[in-house]
Protein backbone atom coordinates (compact mmCIF):
# COMPACT_ATOMS: atom_id res chain seq x y z
CA UNK A 1 0.00 0.00 0.00
CA UNK A 2 1.26 3.39 -0.94
CA UNK A 3 0.33 6.08 1.72
CA UNK A 4 0.94 9.67 1.00
CA UNK A 5 0.82 12.01 4.79
CA UNK A 6 0.67 15.72 4.23
CA UNK A 7 2.21 17.37 7.72
CA UNK A 8 0.11 21.32 7.64
CA UNK A 9 2.49 22.18 10.71
CA UNK A 10 5.33 24.18 10.68
CA UNK A 11 7.38 21.95 13.15
CA UNK A 12 8.68 18.75 13.02
CA UNK A 13 7.84 16.46 16.01
CA UNK A 14 4.60 18.51 16.38
CA UNK A 15 1.42 17.37 17.59
CA UNK A 16 0.18 17.23 14.26
CA UNK A 17 2.98 15.18 13.27
CA UNK A 18 3.18 12.98 15.82
CA UNK A 19 -0.54 11.83 15.61
CA UNK A 20 0.27 11.17 11.46
CA UNK A 21 3.07 8.79 12.80
CA UNK A 22 0.53 7.13 14.99
CA UNK A 23 -1.65 6.83 11.69
CA UNK A 24 0.88 5.32 9.74
CA UNK A 25 1.94 3.11 12.38
CA UNK A 26 -1.87 1.78 12.37
CA UNK A 27 -1.37 0.94 8.34
CA UNK A 28 2.05 -0.56 8.70
CA UNK A 29 0.28 -3.16 11.56
CA UNK A 30 -2.14 -4.35 8.80
CA UNK A 31 0.30 -3.79 5.64
CA UNK A 32 3.34 -3.65 4.08
CA UNK A 33 3.24 0.12 3.20
CA UNK A 34 5.47 2.38 1.39
CA UNK A 35 5.24 5.74 2.92
CA UNK A 36 6.02 9.64 1.77
CA UNK A 37 5.68 12.36 4.33
CA UNK A 38 5.84 15.59 2.95
CA UNK A 39 6.38 18.55 4.86
CA UNK A 40 4.10 20.99 3.44
CA UNK A 41 6.27 23.94 4.52
CA UNK A 42 9.56 22.37 3.77
CA UNK A 43 8.25 21.40 0.24
CA UNK A 44 8.77 24.08 -2.96
CA UNK A 45 5.23 24.92 -3.26
CA UNK A 46 4.60 28.52 -4.22
CA UNK A 47 1.06 30.26 -3.87
CA UNK A 48 -1.60 29.32 -6.37
CA UNK A 49 -2.55 32.11 -9.26
CA UNK A 50 -5.31 31.25 -10.03
CA UNK A 51 -4.77 31.17 -13.81
CA UNK A 52 -7.62 28.08 -14.50
CA UNK A 53 -5.00 27.17 -16.56
CA UNK A 54 -5.85 24.05 -16.08
CA UNK A 55 -9.67 23.59 -16.70
CA UNK A 56 -12.03 22.98 -19.82
CA UNK A 57 -11.83 27.39 -20.40
CA UNK A 58 -8.12 27.70 -20.50
CA UNK A 59 -7.67 24.52 -22.72
CA UNK A 60 -7.16 22.52 -19.39
CA UNK A 61 -3.35 23.63 -19.97
CA UNK A 62 -0.98 22.27 -17.37
CA UNK A 63 -0.16 24.21 -14.61
CA UNK A 64 2.65 27.16 -15.61
CA UNK A 65 4.15 26.91 -11.97
CA UNK A 66 7.27 25.19 -11.70
CA UNK A 67 7.90 24.01 -8.24
CA UNK A 68 7.44 20.40 -6.47
CA UNK A 69 3.95 20.24 -7.11
CA UNK A 70 3.97 18.50 -10.33
CA UNK A 71 5.58 15.91 -8.87
CA UNK A 72 3.44 15.63 -5.85
CA UNK A 73 0.61 15.61 -8.16
CA UNK A 74 2.09 12.63 -10.15
CA UNK A 75 2.22 10.35 -7.20
CA UNK A 76 -0.66 11.06 -5.54
CA UNK A 77 -2.49 9.65 -9.18
CA UNK A 78 -0.53 6.58 -7.88
CA UNK A 79 -0.94 6.43 -4.52
CA UNK A 80 -4.02 4.42 -2.33
CA UNK A 81 -4.20 6.40 0.58
CA UNK A 82 -3.74 9.81 2.31
CA UNK A 83 -3.35 11.38 5.39
CA UNK A 84 -3.81 14.83 5.67
CA UNK A 85 -2.83 17.03 9.00
CA UNK A 86 -3.02 20.12 10.31
CA UNK A 87 -3.10 22.09 13.70
CA UNK A 88 -5.79 24.60 14.36
CA UNK A 89 -4.43 27.90 13.46
CA UNK A 90 -6.92 30.90 13.87
CA UNK A 91 -9.48 28.66 13.79
CA UNK A 92 -8.19 27.26 10.27
CA UNK A 93 -6.38 25.04 8.58
CA UNK A 94 -2.62 25.87 8.16
CA UNK A 95 -1.69 28.36 5.14
CA UNK A 96 0.44 25.69 3.31
CA UNK A 97 -2.43 23.16 3.80
CA UNK A 98 -4.57 26.09 2.44
CA UNK A 99 -1.74 26.05 -0.84
CA UNK A 100 -1.45 23.19 -0.99
CA UNK A 101 -5.37 21.95 -1.58
CA UNK A 102 -5.10 24.90 -3.79
CA UNK A 103 -2.70 23.57 -6.21
CA UNK A 104 -3.97 20.07 -5.85
CA UNK A 105 -6.97 21.61 -8.58
CA UNK A 106 -4.96 19.79 -11.66
CA UNK A 107 -6.01 16.67 -10.05
CA UNK A 108 -10.35 17.49 -11.28
CA UNK A 109 -11.30 17.41 -14.64
CA UNK A 110 -13.77 20.36 -14.84
CA UNK A 111 -16.52 19.86 -17.74
CA UNK A 112 -18.91 22.49 -18.22
CA UNK A 113 -21.90 23.26 -20.44
CA UNK A 114 -21.83 26.86 -22.17
CA UNK A 115 -25.00 29.23 -23.01
CA UNK A 116 -25.38 31.20 -25.99
CA UNK A 117 -23.53 34.23 -24.59
CA UNK A 118 -20.37 32.12 -22.73
CA UNK A 119 -22.11 31.61 -19.60
CA UNK A 120 -21.61 28.38 -17.37
CA UNK A 121 -25.35 26.93 -17.62
CA UNK A 122 -24.10 23.97 -15.79
CA UNK A 123 -20.84 22.31 -14.22
CA UNK A 124 -19.59 18.54 -13.69
CA UNK A 125 -15.88 17.13 -12.10
CA UNK A 126 -14.45 13.92 -12.43
CA UNK A 127 -11.51 13.60 -9.89
CA UNK A 128 -7.89 11.68 -10.21
CA UNK A 129 -8.32 11.04 -6.34
CA UNK A 130 -11.80 9.53 -7.06
CA UNK A 131 -12.31 6.45 -4.22
CA UNK A 132 -9.11 6.96 -2.56
CA UNK A 133 -8.79 6.73 1.13
CA UNK A 134 -7.96 9.53 3.27
CA UNK A 135 -7.66 10.04 7.10
CA UNK A 136 -8.45 13.90 8.60
CA UNK A 137 -5.40 14.19 11.64
CA UNK A 138 -6.34 18.07 13.40
CA UNK A 139 -4.35 18.81 16.79
CA UNK A 140 -5.55 22.13 19.17
CA UNK A 141 -4.55 24.48 21.62
CA UNK A 142 -7.53 25.01 23.30
CA UNK A 143 -10.10 22.88 24.56
CA UNK A 144 -12.79 23.89 23.08
CA UNK A 145 -13.80 21.15 20.16
CA UNK A 146 -16.42 24.14 18.13
CA UNK A 147 -12.95 26.13 17.68
CA UNK A 148 -12.16 23.71 14.89
CA UNK A 149 -15.56 23.49 13.23
CA UNK A 150 -13.74 25.36 10.26
CA UNK A 151 -11.12 22.86 9.91
CA UNK A 152 -13.01 19.77 9.89
CA UNK A 153 -15.79 21.63 7.52
CA UNK A 154 -12.72 22.60 5.16
CA UNK A 155 -11.21 19.74 4.89
CA UNK A 156 -14.21 17.46 4.64
CA UNK A 157 -15.82 19.69 2.14
CA UNK A 158 -12.34 19.55 -0.16
CA UNK A 159 -12.08 15.31 0.63
CA UNK A 160 -15.96 15.68 -1.26
CA UNK A 161 -14.61 17.68 -4.01
CA UNK A 162 -11.84 15.94 -5.10
CA UNK A 163 -14.34 12.43 -4.17
CA UNK A 164 -11.84 10.69 -1.84
CA UNK A 165 -13.40 8.26 0.45
CA UNK A 166 -12.48 9.58 4.13
CA UNK A 167 -12.44 6.27 6.56
CA UNK A 168 -11.42 8.39 9.79
CA UNK A 169 -10.43 11.54 12.00
CA UNK A 170 -8.07 12.07 14.69
CA UNK A 171 -9.03 15.16 16.56
CA UNK A 172 -7.08 16.21 19.80
CA UNK A 173 -7.35 18.90 21.88
CA UNK A 174 -5.12 21.30 24.53
CA UNK A 175 -2.04 20.60 23.22
CA UNK A 176 -0.23 23.97 24.11
CA UNK A 177 3.21 22.53 24.09
CA UNK A 178 4.79 21.00 21.52
CA UNK A 179 4.63 17.39 21.45
CA UNK A 180 2.37 17.19 24.32
CA UNK A 181 -0.07 14.44 22.52
CA UNK A 182 2.94 11.85 22.95
CA UNK A 183 1.46 11.75 26.68
CA UNK A 184 -1.78 11.26 25.52
CA UNK A 185 -2.64 7.42 25.16
CA UNK A 186 -6.36 7.71 23.81
CA UNK A 187 -5.41 10.03 21.42
CA UNK A 188 -2.57 8.06 20.05
CA UNK A 189 -5.07 4.92 20.23
CA UNK A 190 -7.57 6.82 17.78
CA UNK A 191 -4.52 8.12 15.82
CA UNK A 192 -3.43 4.05 15.26
CA UNK A 193 -7.03 2.80 15.09
CA UNK A 194 -7.49 5.22 11.98
CA UNK A 195 -4.61 3.96 10.06
CA UNK A 196 -5.72 0.55 10.72
CA UNK A 197 -8.79 1.84 8.97
CA UNK A 198 -7.24 3.51 5.94
CA UNK A 199 -5.18 0.02 5.52
CA UNK A 200 -8.21 -2.08 5.90
CA UNK A 201 -11.56 -0.62 4.96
Amino acid sequence: MKIMAFVGSPRKHSNTDLLIDEVIEGAKSKTEVEVEKIYLYDADIKYCTACGKHTILEGKKPCPIKDDMEGILQRMEKADGFIFGSPNHGRTISAPMTNFIARMMPLLNMQVTLGEKGEIKNAWVDSKLKGKKVVMVISQGDPWPSSSALVMKILDDNFRDFQMRKVGEVFSMSNLRIGQVKDKKADLDVAFSMGVRLASV
